[in-house]
């Protein structure tokens, strides 16, 4: 049998050794995760290629606000085939995750198993289903990707903003640049509208309509005719804005979408 002294000895040795295999241990990423480190010259939608996945799915497995600038060094986690993360956010509820994402409730509970609905964790992650198993409304029927329709930075994303649900991607640009229709369509409204301001809307087809306020001049009328890139208003602040930019909504049969599902 062991004496007092020679069980000590052995605890401590035991001891040490874990503490070794604890500290020494190399940090392993986590399996399945494929990092991506910006070089000079990267693009969205140049990584988004090269891996296989879409500008939207970048954007939403990085939280990016704005797709258009990432920088020299950062990191970026490429979206498989499983899905994507999303980060809760206050408020945010299943239902409303879903409804902004376009994804069914149903497919959202399948894809988080074990996620309690009424316990969701601020700044936890769940994941959306991968972009083929989504009702992204840009595949439902549309098939349309729709451009920028000016280049600026983001100030404010679709979802809920101070208690109150924000429709749309708000853009900020210098008053009086271009925006321009994103695809082709038809003007079927210009005008002012309350606190939209000075307002444009175009029809797509197939149930896609695009909405642009806060207009400083209106370049169309209803009934033009309109193609990818042709100018339609100018940047303002009309309405409730309180500086120039861009409040641009998606919408699927009258159903307000995240634009960034749609942009490429």
């Amino acid at each position: 049998m062991l004496d007092s002294r020679q069980k000590s000895s052995i605890l401590i040795i035991a001891t040490a050794t874990l503490v070794a295999v604890v500290v020494f241990a190399p940090t392993l990423p986590a399996a399945g995760v494929i990092w991506h480190t910006v070089q000079r010259g990267d693009t969205l939608s140049a990584i988004a290629k090269q891996y296989s996945t879409t500008v939207t799915a970048l954007a939403q497995s990085n939280s990016l606000a704005n797709p258009n600038l990432i920088v020299v060094g950062q990191k970026l986690r490429i979206p498989t085939g499983d899905g994507v993360l999303y980060t809760i956010k206050a408020g945010d509820t299943l239902w409303d995750i879903a409804t902004r994402q376009g994804i069914s409730l149903a497919a959202l509970k399948e894809a988080n198993p074990h996620l309690e609905p009424k316990r969701l964790a601020i700044g936890s992650t769940i994941t959306l289903p991968a972009v083929g198993d989504r009702l992204l409304a840009s595949r439902q029927g549309t098939a349309i990707a729709l451009a920028w329709p000016l280049t600026g930075r983001i100030s404010s994303s679709f979802g809920w903003r101070a208690g109150r649900m924000h429709q749309g991607l708000d853009i900020a640009a210098s008053s009086g640049q271009l925006i321009t229709a994103p695809a082709p369509g038809q003007v079927v409204s210009t005008g002012w509208c309350g606190g939209y301001g000075q307002r444009v809307i175009l029809d797509h087809g197939r149930g896609l309509k695009t909405l642009y306020a806060h207009c400083s001049t209106i370049l169309v009328k209803p009934g033009d005719k309109v193609q990818s890139g042709q100018g339609i208003a100018r940047v303002g602040a009309t309405g409730n804005a309180t500086g120039p930019h861009l409040h641009f909504e998606v919408h699927v049969g009258g159903r307000p979408y995240d634009p960034l599902q749609f942009l490429k």
